[in-house]
């Protein structure tokens, strides 16, 4: 066997050895203390939309964690095609958040899971526009928002 065909399959089985990782493990690896790692997590629970990580992800996003591994948290919630418990999550994360970057994306969350029944959609856009409007970004988000779901 060649040289390059070996390398290939030792390719393989480490991608298959990766994937074949279950959502329980990477729910755990939202607590690792390693930045990338919890990152990586978030991403790829967000984008397989697993509901099972719903709650340890509003966990990570109310955390004091790193900038950009709130940001992932929020944007796994806005990708989780679930309506309720998501939207009331980012809520309370947007009225406590401090930094204007993952107030961004907790806004953008919400507007991607147009969750326009939920009270708290119109709470948390009520909120930034009464205490953030100064920030050009999220003044963006919140005037979208209220473009896509008028107040009723």
């Amino acid at each position: 066997m060649s040289k390059k065909i070996l390398l290939n399959l030792i390719a393989m089985a480490m991608v298959g050895a990766l994937s074949a990782k279950d959502k329980a493990e990477f729910i755990a690896d939202l607590k690792s203390t390693d930045d990338a790692v919890a990152t990586a997590a978030a991403q790829h629970l967000g984008k397989e939309g697993v509901k099972d990580a719903i709650e340890p992800l509003g966990e990570l996003v109310k955390s004091n964690r790193a900038t950009g591994v709130r940001i992932a948290a929020a944007a796994a919630l806005g990708k989780m095609d679930t309506k309720g418990r998501p939207t009331t999550i980012l809520r309370e994360a947007i009225e406590a958040e401090q930094d204007n970057q993952v107030l961004y994306t907790e806004l953008l969350a919400i507007l991607n899971l147009k969750d326009v029944n939920n009270p708290d959609l119109d709470k948390a856009v009520t909120y930034c526009e009464a205490n953030k409007a100064h920030d050009r970004f999220v003044a963006d988000v919140v005037k979208r928002i209220r473009k896509a779901f008028p107040k009723k």
